[in-house]
């Protein structure tokens, strides 16, 4: 049997080969583990935004619908319907 029969895959394709060499740069082994690493970026991000621009940031994670969300606090306003968390 030739060598090139012989060769298998790791890989299905190139993008779960991204994935898989993402997931192993992270170090990640838990899906609990990568909620951790999750939030922890998006607060350095919202840090870094806070030094940039000024202000207070909070951050907003949705695992059921997959987003993140990084804004700046709104200042207290009494007209403003909106409120602090």
């Amino acid at each position: 049997m030739a060598i090139i029969h012989q060769i298998r895959r790791k890989y299905a394709n190139k993008a779960e080969e991204t994935v898989a060499d993402l997931l192993y740069g992270t170090g990640v082994k838990s899906e609990d583990e990568m909620e951790a690493v999750i939030k922890r970026k998006a607060a350095e991000i919202s840090i870094a935004m806070a030094i940039l621009h000024g202000g207070d940031w909070r951050v907003q994670i949705d695992h059921e619908e997959p987003f993140v969300h990084i804004t700046r606090r709104l200042q207290r306003n009494p007209r403003s319907a909106s409120r602090r968390d």
